[in-house]
């Protein structure tokens, strides 16, 4: 029984990274300017196993509405991690004081600094983190595509960890899992329901007084199962695919999908619509 949370591990790793590893669309100009003279931002963060190239799309709707956008890449390999080009991969603590730097770099230049914030996947993990560490002084609101508010149970992941839980061998299988999971992919723990970081999340508060919440959920998101966990209990929700009958969008798709950027839009304060 103590093999179940190692391949559970190996499962997450794998379902991670192939699912990401399909071409995406142009990337944004990174090169872009933070909009120095804006009294708001939207400050984007992207997914774990991911790249703020992800929002290319929502960029280019944010910027002819007239709104300023501020990706955030998160959770880089680093020191002796494995060097995979992509973000997103060394965890939810992590993520979130690299969005505690970037918003401080971001606030530096402002003479009032706040932000909406859209997140993708386990960019809500960071961000609510971020919340519960830094406060809301910057913060107005957060939208999220694909939420991991309660992690996934993909291919019965959870159910695995828990089995390990009741046996009492948990301890003795994280230490052994840690080692060798963490360096390529640390946060893969991290989004399988019942992780010790979902349980903590959750003991410190969600969501967080004071913050506006819209959870933008797919009906066949794949990777958030079941996919009403990607909702909170007092968030507003938009669920796709619509009343139009458009087509189901997984979870990869989110910030590309016309769908549920029109939603991003809809829900963001300032976007006037």
């Amino acid at each position: 029984m103590t093999r179940f949370p190692w391949s559970a591990m190996v499962s997450a790793v794998a379902v991670l990274v192939l699912g990401v590893a399909a071409p995406a669309p142009a990337a944004a100009d990174s090169s872009a300017s933070p909009c120095p003279d804006a009294d708001l931002a939207v400050v984007l963060v992207h997914d774990l196993a991911s790249t703020p190239d992800v929002w290319s799309d929502l960029r280019a709707d944010l910027t002819g509405a007239g709104l300023c956008t501020v990706p955030v890449t998160w959770g880089e390999p680093a020191g002796t991690d494995v060097p995979i080009p992509l973000a997103g991969l060394r965890g939810v603590d992590a993520g979130a004081r690299d969005l505690a730097d970037a918003l401080d770099e971001l606030c530096r230049q402002r003479s009032r600094c706040t932000v909406d914030v859209v997140a993708h996947g386990a960019g809500s993990l960071v961000t609510q983190r971020y919340l519960q560490d830094h406060g809301t002084d910057r913060v107005r609101s957060l939208t999220t595509l694909g939420a991991m508010w309660h992690g996934t149970e993909i291919a019965g992941l959870a159910a695995a960890e828990q089995i390990s839980r009741d046996l009492g061998t948990y301890d003795a299988v994280l230490t052994l899992e840690k080692p060798l999971v963490d360096p390529l992919c640390a946060g893969c723990r991290e989004i399988i329901a019942g992780s010790d970081l979902l349980r903590d999340l959750h003991a410190r508060g969600v969501p967080t007084p004071g913050i506006d919440y819209t959870d933008i959920v797919s009906r066949c998101d794949g990777l958030v199962v079941p996919p009403e966990s990607g909702a909170s209990a007092t968030s507003a929700v938009v669920a796709l695919p619509g009343t139009d009958s458009s087509p189901c969008v997984h979870h990869w798709a989110l910030p590309h999908d016309r769908n549920a950027r029109d939603a991003v839009l809809a829900a963001l304060p300032g976007s006037g619509m």
